[in-house]
């Protein structure tokens, strides 16, 4: 009898697929998704994070460029007198060289949480991809949005669509200008050349995208405007908390 039970049990061992230690695919392959699911939301709330330091930073920025405008403006001041003595004019470089430095510094110091923040979308993209769950937006930019552009800090709406890879819209300052877009959208990074109504095509317009958020920063051609030539920009999808 028990002869005949060993013989039953090692006939089980070779039968494919049996015994204990053998675990199917399908399993194994559910497991891995779990886990890259479990570390996509913590991806999803450390970009949160980073959202929050970005504007942290970006408010630290904009304090600098007005330490540097603070101090041109007391240099402008001293040199439009009858004279200016050589201890004040001194007195006054030292502290444009300092605004100056703290200023770069503070860019830097963006430019790189900006960075960052284009990488995390990135993993997280791959993520999204790997778990076998569709990303939460298929299409990260068309919609409506609502901006913040500095260091003006005018609000403004911008209309974007998004065919393929090419982007397409149209933009308003309320009480301002108003005019269209046109663009590229690749790799979780956004670039827009701005065509403005009355002035034709004055700026370039450059950011990361990402659950319903936009962060990053424009340079205008115009250079003798006596207005801000760059600056930083964010905007939030309408819906968007």
């Amino acid at each position: 009898m028990k002869s005949a039970m060993a013989c039953w049990g090692l006939a089980l061992l070779a039968w494919p697929g049996g015994g204990a230690a053998q675990v199917p695919s399908s399993l194994a392959e559910s497991a891995a998704q779990v886990q890259i699911r479990t570390e996509l939301r913590l991806e999803r709330r450390l970009l949160a994070l980073d959202l929050l330091s970005y504007s942290e930073a970006r408010a630290r920025d904009q304090r600098a460029q007005e330490g540097v405008t603070e101090v041109l403006g007391r240099l402008d001041q001293a040199l439009a007198g009858d004279a200016v003595a050589l201890g004040t004019l001194e007195s006054l470089q030292n502290d444009l060289d300092a605004a100056r430095a703290a200023a770069r510094i503070s860019e830097e110091r963006l430019a790189a949480q900006l960075s960052h923040i284009q990488e995390r979308l990135q993993r997280i993209g791959v993520m999204e991809a790997e778990s076998g769950v569709p990303a939460r937006i298929g299409d990260p930019v068309t919609g409506r949005w609502r901006v913040t552009i500095f260091p003006q800090k005018l609000a403004a709406t911008f209309d974007l669509r998004l065919n393929g890879t090419v982007v397409s819209g149209s933009y308003q300052v309320p009480g301002g200008s108003a005019g269209s877009f046109r663009g590229t959208y690749a790799g979780g990074r956004l670039r827009l050349e701005r065509i403005d109504a009355s002035g034709g095509f004055d700026s370039v317009w450059e950011a990361a995208v990402g659950n319903g958020r936009i962060t990053g920063n424009w340079k205008s051609n115009e250079l003798a405007t006596g207005q801000p030539t760059r600056g930083d920009w964010t905007a939030v999808k309408e819906g968007e908390p």
